[in-house]
């Protein structure tokens, strides 16, 4: 009799072992998927491949730009002064594809009605850019520096979004601790360097 319970008080014991193990093979499974979710909306591991306009930007006579806005979370001045940064380049280099480009100032409104205009409208959807100072004093530990850029591109006369697509440019911390710090800035020319190459690629006619 003793010997009976012996086996039962066993048996269950290894099947409740078994089950602990199910369980936490199960959740380590869960957690695998999780940092596998995670690791996929990483932006640095989003795809960047923007698909060509529906319009030729060619087929516009006029073509205005928006200054860039910041997403809410990230309206702080040192980044306000980053979206101005850019915003000098950006209007400088587009003006070698669109020489009659009109600049439209922070809080203004494209010009309604006349001629069929191309529509820029560029804003920073993250930003986080290590300063030199950080840099120089935290050097690696201070981390990486990337800017995520999301660009419509619509037509005045339709009101149709012939293009939105988003950039990313980024470094890591070893990059901007070697470099001391130059990486970190030189993110914001890379950026503007694939809009204004997107907006020339797709301003020619198409092949």
């Amino acid at each position: 009799m003793k010997h009976s319970k012996l086996t039962t008080l066993l048996s269950g014991g290894a099947a409740l072992l078994a089950l602990l193990a199910i369980g936490s093979g199960t959740l380590a499974h869960a957690d695998d998927t999780n940092k596998a979710a995670k690791k996929q909306v990483r932006d640095k591991d989003r795809t960047y491949a923007a698909e060509p306009t529906k319009v030729r930007f060619g087929e516009f006579k006029v073509v205005e730009i928006k200054a860039t806005t910041l997403a809410a979370k990230y309206e702080k001045p040192a980044n306000e002064k980053s979206a101005v940064k850019i915003d000098e380049m950006l209007q400088t280099q587009l003006k070698y594809i669109f020489p009659n480009l009109k600049i439209i100032p922070a809080g203004g409104e494209f010009t309604k009605g006349g001629e069929r205009t191309l529509q820029i409208s560029p804003s920073i959807e993250k930003i986080h850019i290590v300063s030199t100072g950080a840099r120089i004093w935290g050097g690696v530990m201070a981390g990486g520096s990337d800017i995520v850029m999301h660009v419509d591109f619509r037509d005045s006369a339709s009101g149709e979004l012939v293009a939105n697509p988003d950039f990313w440019k980024g470094n890591n911390a070893w990059s901007g601790s070697g470099s001391w710090g130059s990486t970190d800035n030189q993110i914001r020319d890379a950026v503007v360097a694939q809009i204004v190459n997107y907006a020339q690629l797709n301003t020619k006619p198409a092949p």
